[in-house]
């Protein structure tokens, strides 16, 4: 799937559970992608996540449909603190 990338954001993931600001979602997909093993939850306003979250791998990117303003809340797996990259995109083809 070819994405183009509409907005972006960066957060801090670490042993503390975080919330992005409310993200300007047009399209409704963001892109998320963390530099560590993640537990992060989806909601309509600021929240906490603790280990029932989701779980997402350290670089793999993951899709997600959402709501304007929507929230990504974050927090780390294991020891290594690091950052959630989220970035609103949308989705297309490319011809050749």
């Amino acid at each position: 799937m070819i994405v183009k990338v509409i907005n972006n954001a960066s957060q801090a993931v670490t042993d503390s559970s975080v919330s992005s600001g409310a993200l300007v979602v047009p399209t409704g997909l963001i892109r998320v992608v963390a530099t560590v093993d993640s537990y992060i939850s989806l909601t309509a306003s600021a929240a906490t996540v603790d280990n029932t979250g989701i779980v997402i791998s350290a670089g793999s990117e993951n899709i997600f449909s959402v709501a304007n303003g929507s929230f990504v809340n974050g927090l780390r797996v294991g020891s290594a603190s690091g950052r959630i990259s989220i970035c609103c995109v949308q989705a297309g083809s490319e011809t050749v």
